[in-house]
């Protein structure tokens, strides 16, 4: 066995001690060099158990300023005015996470979308996976749940003003939500395998806490716009600070 290994096992106590409970906790000592040794421990899960820094900082949906273009011939240019900045509920679609290449166990949570007045509320959710997804329907008709995604392909049926259909998402992914009534409600589910993702504020500002020490890529992404990534170091009670700039696509 290496000798920093051994160095990392307790030498027995010289006041007297149970020999029966002293060679169990020598045992569970060596078990863990051991697995460490024969790299039966995976780096993600030895970052999982150490104490995280937290990142946090804004992120901002611009637009793409109005823009003249040339044209040959007789007629003259033309301005295209592109849609104005995106408000705050467009900041409510958007999450930004930390891009691992292996999960992270998180315990389930509950989280609710509602449909009111023909709309998914919110349109967008982030989860862990294992959690799972209320559906209740407070309109004064009947309404319906279902995907077809890769992620979670499910039907809920259509139930009426009052009834609640849920449905617990256990693999990672994007998951599109649909009702067959009202083909223009759509809702998003996002699920993650670790818990470091974020929720945006009013002010399109987050925090991620506890964020195992490393070099990771941090990812903002909308659900029509796309992502922007920057990488970055983050270190045991440290704080880093980000700023992102999604670009929208363009109004059809």
């Amino acid at each position: 066995m290496p000798r920093a290994l051994l160095s990392a096992i307790p030498a027995a106590e010289t006041t007297t001690v149970n020999p029966v409970q002293h060679r169990s906790q020598l045992n569970r000592w060596a078990a863990v060099a051991v697995a460490i040794a024969c790299n039966c421990v995976q780096p993600t899960d030895v970052l999982a158990q150490t104490t995280g820094g937290t990142i946090r900082g804004q992120v901002s949906i611009v637009t793409r300023p109005s823009r003249r273009l040339s044209s040959a011939g007789a007629y003259p240019g033309r301005t295209i005015t592109v849609a104005p900045a995106a408000s705050g509920s467009e900041l409510a679609n958007a999450i930004v996470f930390v891009d691992l290449p292996k999960g992270v166990f998180s315990p389930p949570s509950r989280v609710t979308i509602r449909q009111t007045n023909e709309v998914f509320v919110p349109r967008v959710a982030a989860i862990t996976a294992g959690s799972t997804v209320d559906f209740p329907n407070d309109d004064p008709i009947f309404h319906n749940v279902f995907s077809l995604s890769r992620g979670a392909t499910f039907d809920l049926g259509r139930y009426p003003r009052g009834d609640t259909k849920r449905r617990r998402f256990d693999r990672s992914g994007v998951v599109k939500v649909f009702c067959h009534l009202h083909s223009h409600m759509t809702a998003l589910v996002r699920v993650f395998d670790h818990p470091y993702f974020a929720r945006l504020d009013a002010q399109g500002r987050f925090t991620m806490p506890d964020v195992p020490p490393g070099r990771h890529r941090v990812v903002a992404w909308h659900e029509r716009v796309g992502e922007v990534a920057h990488e970055v170091v983050v270190t045991s009670g440290g704080t880093v600070s980000l700023s992102f700039s999604l670009p929208p696509t363009d109004t059809p």
